[in-house]
């Protein structure tokens, strides 16, 4: 009986993994497999095509990058210096509510709690009063962003600013090929072809894939970073793409890299526009720019302009036109199959989420240790989880655009009678009205997160906890100017962004 069982076992092992296209998507998801069967017998093989370049514009993250350089056991000082890569605190959202306001969406925490009791509560009751500090006014990494500062926190070490978190800015390209070596280094086999048929089995399910060059590539189970034709997913399993553009209506972005000019601020810069939105990602050697908007209310020409009379610098290549749709696949992960990136979904660039998506997906992929035989309620749930990580990510994306109380192009006013997702309504409607916070505790974004956004869209609950009012008011805005102060005061000991990467990195 355990003879039998162990060959049994064996036999429902996965030997071979075949990831279906490189770039970001491709290469983290060979990297992660790599790490997770270290030392096995399990081969994998990554086929890319020469003739597909690399989108290469995803070049800001969240902290959850430092996490999956952890995993993978590669030094964030290396990977720094090899991708070119700055630190990032958070982002500045700017003409987003109206012209001329803006507001933070900070990493990490916010204030800490007083007497037991959360510290957003105090903060509104402040603000409701008519108080002097806006929430992310006791934000760690918003205070060192907006002086240009950086630290990393040593944990033995603690101080009022432990609860700052980073993630990094980086070429993409640079992070492909950075991936690229740490994976053949690994026994990961790369083969470049392009593929030209999907050829699938008796139970249809993924058999191999025929390359243009007459070769045939094999495997056990196939990841799908083919885009988002999604040639694997899509074209041979029949997979549907659910459309979300009815939510998030922007399908476009051009993007073009101009010289590094003035100093390096740790934080990426997001401000809205006529038709959408501008980014500007900070590099050691250059800065990224980029505008998406929405194509029905703006052509590729008139972003070219409007990107080219906001950039500083002079450009370093050809604006790159890049089109998208909002959403998801119906199932990710399909008989032996699993989409990653943007064959499995895309949720514009607004919170830097792509990569973290690359590697959720993977992540949860190895945690739910799959087998040749597909086993349908390990799928099912699979495929739950990721279905709500979406949905979350795009309910946070659409509350940015919603609130906004511009009127002064089509497009914001579009935004004033566009269908929501009804659970992001309900949270809205709840929060107005008892400012109750109901999230998913699947949600990617913290509370603090939330409640940071909704502040700067201006959206502002009625009433605070009653229970806040059992603290001495006195005492907890004391407490608050303290806190600030404190802040304030740890933050002109630190060193800026340049200065910072000087001595870590070079």
């Amino acid at each position: 009986m355990n003879v039998s069982s162990s060959y049994n076992l064996d036999n429902e092992r996965i030997k071979k993994f075949v990831v279906a296209g490189g770039g970001t998507a491709g290469w983290f998801s060979a990297a992660i497999l790599t790490r997770a069967f270290l030392n096995s017998d399990c081969k994998i093989e990554l086929v890319e095509s020469p003739q597909i370049s690399t989108i290469g514009v995803g070049e800001a993250t969240i902290p959850s990058i430092i996490d999956v350089l952890t995993y993978l056991q590669i030094p964030v000082k290396d990977f720094m210096i090899k991708t070119n890569a700055t630190f990032k605190l958070g982002i500045k959202f700017v003409d987003w509510h109206s012209i001329g306001d803006h507001y933070w969406h900070q990493f990490g925490y916010v204030g800490s709690k007083i007497d037991g009791k959360p510290f957003y509560q105090h903060w509104l009751k402040h603000h409701l009063k008519g108080g002097k500090f806006d929430f992310t006014d006791f934000s760690p990494s918003v205070a060192l962003a907006r002086e240009n500062k950086f630290l990393i926190n040593n944990p033995k070490q603690p101080t009022n600013l432990s609860a700052s978190t980073f993630a990094l800015h980086f070429d993409a390209a640079l992070v492909a090929n950075y991936l690229k070596d740490y994976c053949v280094n690994n026994g990961v086999v790369h083969t470049q072809g392009h593929i030209n048929d999907v050829q699938l089995n008796d139970s249809e399910s993924i058999d191999a894939l025929h390359l243009s060059n007459g070769e045939k590539i094999r495997g056990d189970f196939f990841i799908d970073c083919t885009g988002q034709r999604g040639l694997l997913i899509g074209d041979a399993l029949n997979v549907n793409y659910e459309n979300w553009e009815k939510y998030l209506p922007v399908n476009r972005a051009i993007a073009v890299q101009t010289e590094r000019s003035g100093s390096l601020p740790p934080y990426t810069l997001s401000v809205a526009h006529e038709h959408g939105w501008r980014w500007q990602i900070p590099l050691q050697n250059r800065t990224g720019n980029g505008y998406v908007y929405c194509s029905e209310y703006c052509d590729d020409e008139t972003a070219k302009e409007l990107l080219f009379k906001n950039i500083t610098g002079k450009p370093l290549n050809e604006p790159k036109v890049i089109k998208f749709e909002t959403g998801k696949r119906e199932k990710f992960w399909y008989k032996n199959c699993l989409a990653i990136g943007l064959s499995g979904g895309f949720l514009e660039p607004l919170e830097s989420t792509s990569i973290n998506l690359i590697v959720k997906g993977m992540l949860d992929f190895i945690e739910f240790s799959p087998h040749i035989t597909p086993h349908q309620p390990t799928i099912d749930e699979y495929n739950r989880l990721m279905d709500i990580e979406y949905e979350c990510i795009r309910d946070f994306i659409v509350l940015h655009y919603c609130k906004s109380s511009r009127t002064d192009s089509s497009f914001w006013n579009m935004w004033q009678n566009i269908e929501l997702p009804e659970s992001l309504k309900t949270k809205i409607e709840i929060f107005e009205g008892s400012g109750r916070l109901h999230r998913n505790d699947l949600d990617l974004f913290t509370s603090d997160s939330w409640y940071a956004v909704l502040n700067g869209m201006k959206v502002i609950p009625k009433l605070y906890d009653s229970m806040i009012d059992c603290s001495d008011y006195k005492q907890v805005e004391l407490r608050m100017e303290q806190m600030y102060q404190g802040l304030m005061q740890s933050v002109s000991q630190q060193l800026t962004q340049d200065e910072f990467i000087n001595r870590f990195v070079r």
